[in-house]
């Protein structure tokens, strides 16, 4: 994606974006220093001329090929078509499957953006209004045939059917200059052809985005799921949710729908082409089911196949944080890390309609006691913002009643909120993910709200389908866990896909439901900052002006520990702060 890359000034600027790194401000005890720094910060760089576009991947030290590597995940993936995929495990895991036009190179503490399918980041002449790509040679689908420029148009179109609502709306949403992107195109079911005024395909190894505003975070967008090829022929609509179009170093073998899957090498898949993923491990077969707890104990004892396992996300169970983290062999076994993730309890705007009960919940919500069940500061810093610490432009800010609110709760004061507003015993029906974790967090969360004078219901939901569920318009809950992790370092994806009332729908991330005239002009305005350490500042501020309408809780800013067994080498974090899978290796 880069042979001749011309940035423009407003990309320039994103060249230079923060991501959290692999290490904390306060050192090796920093998961235990609930005054530490949320993270460090790394420079993101987009690649300018090419060079670190180009394939392949960098050596891991001590790699060697061959062997299964057993993933253990306490459910199976809810969306296997890079269009719909959405939560950052599925993601992970279909990175190992499907390329897209750009992809992050993790090299140490050095973070680059660089071609994926594509030569370059991407080549813009005015400002980024446009973008162009050109293909690699060589890249193949893994039955052999060659991945082109119209099947990345294609897959493009697709996704602005209604049927993917659910998945990354960034790239509809600047070519149709609509929040709601699917009532502009309705994609190439029902709308036929995207215009080539948005999307041209001069020929089979080229492709030009056009928007009508500058859009500098595009090449970041361009690493998402949209990008992912798909070939119309193939495309068999709702089917490609369990089949997908594979052109990564795996491909499917076999499926056991919330069982097993097992992942083998794509004969196909060129490394010469793909500067990110390697293909060390013949195979993965990811084993579906075992929760925390179990996933823990069988990494710590690292007995028989368990030595060749890992987990994928956060693994090691609450109630086994001591014990492993204090243990310096089983510390052995852990990646740590700060994610970039903000954890909150949202606050259904469309049901809970009056500011003083939503300061109230604010108000109540026991952050420590809920914390606690996680797995206390191995969890992360208690959160007190919408955005992270480790977003372009993020600093802490005073609000009173929302910044310096008792991490454990004010029920008093919370009762005395409710009593003045004359709603003492309001009922609130509390959403939670039917996992052992998530059910004692909701107790936790009950028994404060209930201390301060509101009524609670709780609600258990299908740990699989819970995000599918949560995020429909009509889902009879007030409030609710959710976790939005930057899909890149501003807050471009942050808070306009979170709080901006024009994205409200079934499958959208607003799942809030807050809408505010005047905050949605405001990210308007930002938006069109072409300046991203500007627009970084304006929106820290747009953080505090929506948290005084107090949309949702603050809850964590959360860490991530991550187990794998003793025999399993090349354990690292992707982009998503995941195991990156591509770099896992069996050490014999």
């Amino acid at each position: 994606m880069k042979r001749k890359r011309i940035l423009g000034a407003a990309a320039a600027a994103t060249s230079a974006v923060l991501i959290a790194s692999g290490c904390s401000a306060g050192g090796q005890n920093a998961a235990t220093d609930p005054n530490r720094a949320q993270a460090e910060v790394a420079k993101v760089s987009i690649d300018k001329d090419g060079t670190l576009s180009k394939g392949p991947a960098s050596q891991v030290q001590g790699s060697r090929q061959g062997g299964n590597i057993n993933i253990l995940w306490r459910q199976d993936i809810a969306h296997y078509d890079p269009a719909v995929a959405q939560s950052s495990p599925d993601t992970t895991v279909l990175e190992l499957i499907s390329r897209r036009l750009t992809m992050y190179r993790i090299e140490g503490d050095k973070t680059n953006l660089v071609g994926d399918l594509a030569t370059n980041a991407g080549e813009t002449t005015d400002g980024g209004k446009t973008w162009k790509y050109t293909l690699k040679d060589g890249i193949k689908y893994s039955d052999g045939t060659p991945i082109l420029a119209k099947d990345i148009k294609y897959a493009v179109a697709r996704s602005f059917s209604s049927l993917y609502a659910r998945g990354f709306q960034y790239i509809q949403t600047w070519l149709a200059d609509s929040a709601e992107p699917s009532k502009v195109y309705a994609g190439p079911y029902e709308g036929g052809e995207l215009s080539n005024d948005k999307v041209e395909v001069p020929d089979d190894k080229t492709i030009i985005f056009k928007f009508s505003q500058p859009r500098p975070d595009f090449p970041f967008a361009a690493a998402l799921g949209a990008t992912a090829p798909v070939p119309q022929a193939k495309d068999t609509k709702e089917a490609l949710d369990q089949t997908p179009i594979t052109s990564g170093p795996y491909k499917i073998a076999s499926h056991e729908v919330d069982k097993s899957l097992k992942l083998v090498r794509n004969e196909n898949w060129d490394p010469n082409t793909d500067p990110i993923r390697h293909q060390f491990v013949d195979s993965f077969t990811f084993q579906f089911g075992p929760l925390p707890a179990e996933i823990t104990d069988r990494l710590s004892a690292s007995a028989g196949d368990d030595r060749n396992s890992a987990g994928i996300s956060q693994t090691v169970a609450p109630e086994r944080f001591e014990q492993v983290m204090n243990d310096p062999k089983l510390k052995q076994q852990i990646i740590d890390k700060p994610s970039n993730q903000v954890d909150l309890f949202v606050i259904n705007n469309s049901r809970v309609t009056d500011l003083n009960v939503r300061k109230a919940l604010l108000t109540a919500f026991p952050k420590e006691q809920a914390r606690l069940q996680k797995g206390g500061p191995y969890q992360g810093d208690f959160a007190t913002t919408l955005t992270s610490p480790s977003t372009l432009g993020w600093q802490k800010y005073d609000l009173p009643g929302v910044s310096d609110v008792d991490p454990k709760g004010d029920p008093e004061k919370a009762r005395k909120i409710l009593t003045d507003a004359g709603k003492l015993g309001y009922s609130i029906s509390l959403g939670y993910n039917q996992t052992p974790t998530s059910e004692k967090e909701a107790l936790a969360v009950a028994d404060g709200l209930e201390k301060a004078g509101f009524k609670v219901e709780k609600i258990a939901m299908q740990s699989k389908t819970y995000l599918d569920a949560r995020d429909k318009v009509d889902n009879n809950l007030d409030f609710y866990w959710s976790g939005w992790m930057a899909d890149w370092p501003t807050a471009v994806s942050v808070l306009p896909e979170q709080f901006d009332g024009r994205k409200i729908g079934d499958g959208r991330a607003n799942n809030s439901h807050f809408n505010s005239p005047e905050i949605n002009a405001e990210i308007d305005r930002i938006m069109k900052i072409t300046d991203s350490v500007q627009q970084g500042a304006e929106f820290n501020k747009l953080d505090k002006k929506i948290m005084e309408s107090v949309p949702a809780v603050p809850y964590v800013y959360p860490r991530r520990q991550v187990q794998f067994g003793t025999n399993v080498g090349g354990a690292s974090f992707d982009s998503h702060v995941m195991m990156n899978l591509a770099n896992l290796y069996l050490k014999s």
